[in-house]
Order: C-alpha cells, then sequence, then structure tokens
C-alpha cells in the first residue's frame, strides 16, 4: 500500500508538458528536439542538442522561451550570462552553441517529430539531473 502512494506520489510530481515533441534537422547532421513543459504561461522548454561536438550534445536543457514578432527565441544562461541558443521562424531557424563562431541552420521536420515521445522525453529529462 504504501509502495503505491510513493508512484502515484512521483507521478503526480511530474511536471505538465505539450502533447507533441517538435524536432528540427540541419547542417552537418544536427538535430534539435524541443518540448514544452510546464503551463503555457511558464514560457519554458525542454531542448535537446544532437550530433554536434560539443558539451550540449544529448543534454536536456530547460530553456526559457520568447515569442517575438520576429519568430521564437530559446534561451538559457551560459558563463553567467543569458544566451540564445535557438532561433526559429516560419519552421527555420538557427542554433547557436556557446564556445562556436558559426550558426548551424535547422528546419522542422516531421518525420522526426512523429518519432518524439512527449513523456519519455520529460523522463529522460527528469533522470539526467
Amino acid at each position: 500500500m504504501l509502495l503505491t502512494s510513493a508512484i502515484t506520489l512521483a507521478d503526480d510530481a511530474r511536471p505538465e508538458v505539450a502533447d507533441k515533441v517538435m524536432a528540427y534537422q540541419g547542417e552537418q547532421g544536427v538535430k534539435v528536439w524541443t518540448l514544452r513543459i510546464g503551463a503555457r504561461g511558464a514560457n519554458e522548454a525542454l531542448v535537446q542538442v544532437e550530433g554536434v561536438d560539443h558539451d550540449w550534445n544529448q543534454r536536456i536543457q530547460k530553456m526559457n522561451v520568447e515569442k517575438t514578432a520576429k519568430g521564437t527565441r530559446y534561451s538559457t544562461e551560459a558563463n553567467g550570462q543569458k544566451f540564445v541558443a535557438l532561433i526559429l521562424q516560419d519552421g527555420y531557424g538557427e542554433l547557436y552553441l556557446p564556445g562556436e563562431s558559426q550558426e548551424l541552420n535547422v528546419g522542422y521536420s516531421e518525420g522526426l517529430s512523429s518519432q518524439g515521445d512527449a513523456q519519455a522525453f520529460l523522463t529522460d529529462y527528469l533522470n539526467q539531473k
């Protein structure tokens, strides 16, 4: 009985996420996965970069989301300062990695997005902490 209560409590502690993972792919084999976390008004998302020779490769990070007239910006903190890592507009965007001099261009991928599992993505994020 106590074990069941602990499992239920753990399930209740999972933050709300969007139903669908959005995936983008780009030059040099880079892939970017995004998923809203928390209430829509919280303006936060989980972001994972894959296929890059960088410390961020495979790491899922919680980022702030800012929607503007020029698109959607995903930012985090790097070296103590706000760092805009991803800018998306009309299905296309630019990925910026700390310490890299050039951005990587990405575009929305329906095929990759359909492979994403929002709850599994959240579990991976919660387990990496």
